[in-house]
């Protein structure tokens, strides 16, 4: 039993090595530049043991971005339950997701969905890991802001946010425009843009029919 758990934890280290091996060397090379022989290299692995895990680029690449945004959910997670409740604001919840999503792994990310654009699978694959985050993040904003009290209003609020703060983090990546100053209006504008969407969908549900009733 004890040499089994010991192949085991040999297989789970294998596959973590060239997990984060790919990550890196997204962030340093690209998606094309990515090659499962550079991979293997960087984790310190035979090419034998990378197909063995991974067949395949994709298989390798999609592996590695659904446990890059297992790590960033849970991430976001530890973020969130750190701010005391009496700080929890809109403002700070924004904090937490830039500092993420600004850092340096996310690099990988945004390499991959590029890549998605012109490969079926691949992009079936981001957008399958990609909904698992966002609903994780849907989720924690209704926890953390208890008066957005419907998930079609905290979607749309994630919808809004995600898209400002990730349109931030490419100017950042590109070098271009001012994404602190991006973030920073974000922050101005998360009250009143929940406003407007509760406002929108009130209107959207019309006077008979409550909130709850929304499917």
């Amino acid at each position: 039993m004890s040499e089994r758990r010991t192949q085991e934890d040999r297989t789970a280290a294998t596959q973590q090595a060239l997990l984060k091996a790919t990550i890196d060397c997204l962030v340093e090379y690209g998606y094309a530049g990515t090659t499962t022989r550079l991979v293997a290299d960087r984790a310190g692995v035979s090419r034998g043991a990378q197909t063995h895990h991974y067949p395949t680029k994709r298989d390798l690449v999609g592996a590695a971005i659904d446990q890059l945004f297992a790590d960033q959910a849970s991430e976001f997670t530890e973020a969130f339950k750190q701010v005391p409740q009496s700080e929890r604001t809109f403002g700070r919840a924004i904090d937490a997701l830039w500092e993420i999503v600004s850092g340096p792994a996310y690099a990988a990310t945004l390499e991959v969905i590029v890549a998605g654009r012109t490969d079926d699978e691949l992009r079936a694959v981001i957008h399958g890991v990609a909904a698992g985050l966002e609903r994780t993040v849907v989720d924690l904003l209704r926890w953390f802001a208890p008066d957005i009290d419907d998930p079609v209003t905290a979607q749309r609020v994630v919808d809004v946010i995600f898209t400002l703060v990730q349109g931030a983090a490419v100017s950042r990546y590109g070098g271009f425009g001012d994404p602190e100053a991006v973030i920073g209006l974000t922050r101005l504008l998360a009250e009143p843009a929940v406003a407007a969407i509760h406002a929108t969908n009130a209107m959207a549900l019309g006077p008979n029919r409550s909130q709850e009733d929304h499917p």
